[in-house]
């Protein structure tokens, strides 16, 4: 798919802007300056550390319209994030599932699917994001395949009392509320927040008709048609979505040395559709919600009213984080848990009236599931070695329950069990790494780290009741090393090679589980194996004086026992480890600072993959970030650029709905600070109001891609 000339002319504009580079010290995020706590688990400059790492600060979200914490990460080198409601993000072809992120030091990956929900993020409480690419499971441990998302949010440092108000809104009916409130009083800190994202107006996802498999395939006379050629009759309507996150903080000094902090956050996350259009007319000229359309070769598509409505869906979590900072001794602790104590969705009967208000039963599925986690580890600094050491304990657990429900709008409707499913694992696990400077200019990373896990107590009431026994636990050994070598020829320039050996544990719907979606018969399997994957980097980072950074890295990646989804027959489709993945690319990223207030980026990935000598269509050969900012008090203007190819699958056509097509969005953002404690801003997102389809991965959504956008935000801190 081709761009718009006037799309073309702004990239070419924007591509002059940046000079040799992409944005510097007034954006730190795309700065190879700075410190990552995340890449090797101890303070280092980004400089020296031997992987592509990137950090998202405070500043930077601010000055974009960012309305969820993917978004925040979407200008990163290698990341491509979905412009959806809820946001997901892909890291060097990798989903969430593949991708270790961390709130605290807490795993963010669910229980149930290992996704994550990027919207119960609370975005406006983060205080620096840290992206590591590439397998880290020398130090991390299983989900760490296509690297790390470190998120930290804000602890008050200083005395005294401060605090924090943001509001906006903007199109689709989406208003943002954000409040902070932090104190500090000698050795006691404390912090409260409460964030809110409602948005009500964007039509996401068109009704099609569904083919009838007793039929062959044809064509309807007239008719726009999806990707896979079912004819489009309606819409779902207005999507409607409410996140909302609150929480506090406690934090307690012994001394300079030593902290205590426990954080606490509560998320709630609910959408639904409202609305909904049916294009389709009776003879009085009344919208029609059942119906059969005939096509050529005598094919039938029918529809009926649920065939214009989306699932309504609710969910909550609960996440403690209690950690233990020692500088002096250099030793850190961390417990933590994440309850999703509410987590499903209600799908409606195809029996719902639409005279009274698409009213009728439905079909709930609700899965929570809860993950408690320890890490405990610590640094000893012995001549040219610095040794770190550690131990990780874990597990997880879900239970599934789909019912018949009265009311499928209401999650308290009462109904008739269906099924019930569930299943648990648990990790515990050893890690070391030694940061050795053999020479001058060399430093060694040597690493490993050893995991024994185990699943066990799956149950599966529909399929398997009397027949096979899931709760017969089973387990794995795994040892993931880690080498890296960094060779600093001066201060300014680094080299350095990578190898990494990472594995991610079957998801636990995928052992334990047995659905039936659409007239598909999806089977659980007890016996899949743990994917492992070895992951080569070579790369390069160099300073050119104090106006330029430049990194350049390529990358390759081969899984062994890659798990899938076997759909070669409908009526038995299961999941199984399917052989070799393999995945390979490269990265670079260009930072110019122009002057004291004038700052540009570009940054370019190139990566494909394959599944068994198979393209995967889920990778984006193409990923171009880019952009420029000009800050002088009291305005800040920015201007953002991205470019993703297409995904379509083969034997799909690009352009429609349920395609994954090719695109370049713009977006303008700017900025005026009328004094230290106020200021406002004007956004406007797909500046040029191109026109998309694409489909989050994680989640399987397909869904129209907004047109242009504007929000007001009002900021007020003291």
């Amino acid at each position: 798919m081709s761009l718009k000339s006037k799309e073309i002319t702004a990239l070419l504009a924007v591509l002059a802007l940046t000079g040799a580079g992409s944005v510097s010290a007034e954006t730190p995020v795309y700065m190879l300056k700075g410190i990552t706590v995340t890449a090797n688990r101890q303070a280092e400059r980004l400089q020296d550390v031997p992987a592509n790492v990137q950090v998202v600060t405070e500043k930077d979200i601010q000055k974009r319209n960012v309305q969820n914490t993917a978004q925040a990460v979407a200008m990163v080198t290698g990341v491509s994030a979905s412009q959806s409601v809820e946001g997901t993000v892909n890291l060097r072809g990798y989903n969430s599932k593949n991708i270790l992120v961390l709130v605290d030091g807490q795993p963010m990956n669910t229980a149930w699917d290992g996704d994550v929900d990027w919207n119960m993020i609370p975005v406006e409480n983060i205080r620096k994001i840290e992206v590591v690419s590439g397998g880290q499971s020398a130090l991390y441990g299983g989900r760490a395949v296509g690297g790390v998302i470190n998120i930290m949010t804000k602890t008050q440092k200083q005395d005294g009392l401060h605090g924090s108000a943001t509001v906006s809104y903007g199109s689709n009916a989406t208003v943002n509320q954000g409040y902070a409130l932090n104190g500090k009083k000698d050795k006691v800190s404390f912090g409260a927040f409460y964030n809110s994202h409602i948005t009500n107006g964007w039509k996401d996802y068109y009704a099609t008709a569904s083919h009838s498999t007793k039929t062959p395939k044809g064509v309807v006379s007239g008719y726009e048609t999806d990707a896979q050629g079912n004819p489009v009759i309606g819409s779902r309507g207005k999507k409607y979505v409410m996140s909302e996150n609150y929480g506090f903080t406690m934090g307690y000094d012994f001394n300079d040395d030593q902290r205590l902090t426990y954080k606490f956050t509560r998320a709630n996350y609910d959408w639904k559709y409202k609305d909904s259009e049916s294009y389709e007319r009776k003879e009085d000229g009344s919208a029609s919600w059942n119906g059969t359309l005939h096509g050529t070769n005598g094919s039938k598509y029918t529809y009926s009213p649920s065939s214009f409505l989306g699932t309504r869906g609710w969910r909550s979590y609960n996440m403690h984080s209690l950690t233990y900072n020692d500088q002096k001794n250099k030793i850190h602790a961390h417990i933590g848990m994440t309850d999703y104590f509410k987590d499903g969705y209600i799908t409606p009967d195809k029996t719902v009236n639409p005279a009274k208000d698409f009213d009728g039963k439905g079909k709930k599925t609700s899965y929570p599931s809860k993950s408690w986690n320890m890490d405990l580890n610590k640094r000893w600094a012995l001549g040219a070695h610095n040794l770190l050491a550690g131990v990780s304990y874990g597990q997880d657990k879900f239970n599934e329950t789909i019912s018949s429900v009265t009311d499928w709008k209401s999650w308290n409707s009462s109904g008739t069990v269906d099924q019930k499913a569930g299943g648990k694992d648990k990790y515990w696990s050893l890690y070391a790494q030694d940061k050795w400077n053999f020479a001058p200019k060399w430093t060694a990373y040597i690493g490993g780290r050893y995991d024994h896990y185990r699943k066990y107590g799956g149950y599966d009431s529909k399929i398997y009741a009397g027949k096979e026994d899931l709760s017969s636990g089973k387990s794995y050994e795994k040892f993931s090393p880690k080498l890296s070598l960094d060779y600093a020829a001066n201060r300014d320039t680094n080299f350095y090679l990578s190898y990494g050996k990472s594995f991610n544990t079957p998801i636990l719907y995928q052992l334990f589980r047995y659905s039936n979606f659409m007239g598909r018969n999806i089977y659980p399997n007890k016996d899949l194996e743990p994917e492992t994957t070895d992951t080569w980097e070579l790369g390069m980072k160099q300073k050119i004086g104090s106006k330029t950074d430049i990194h350049a890295d390529v990358f390759y990646a081969k899984t062994k026992d890659y798990i899938r989804l076997n759909d070669s027959d409908e009526k038995h489709e299961f999941y199984e480890n399917a052989g070799d993945a393999k995945t390979h690319g490269f990265e670079i990223s260009l930072n110019q600072h122009h002057s004291d207030a004038w700052t540009s980026y570009i940054n370019y990935t190139w990566q494909t993959g394959k599944v068994e000598g198979e393209k995967n269509y889920d990778i984006p050969r193409h990923l171009l970030h880019l952009g420029t900012t000009y800050s002088k008090n009291p305005w800040t203007v920015n201007l953002d650029g991205m470019f993703i190819s297409d995904r379509t699958e083969a034997g799909e056509e690009s352009g429609h709905f349920k395609a994954r097509d090719a695109y370049f969005l713009m977006n303008l953002s700017t900025n005026y600070q009328f004094n230290k404690n106020f200021g406002l801003q004007f956004a406007v997102n797909n500046l040029f109001d191109r026109e998309y389809y694409d489909e989050d991965i994680s989640n399987n959504h397909y869904y129209i891609g907004d047109g242009r956008t504007y929000t007001l935000t009002a900021r007020y801190s003291f």
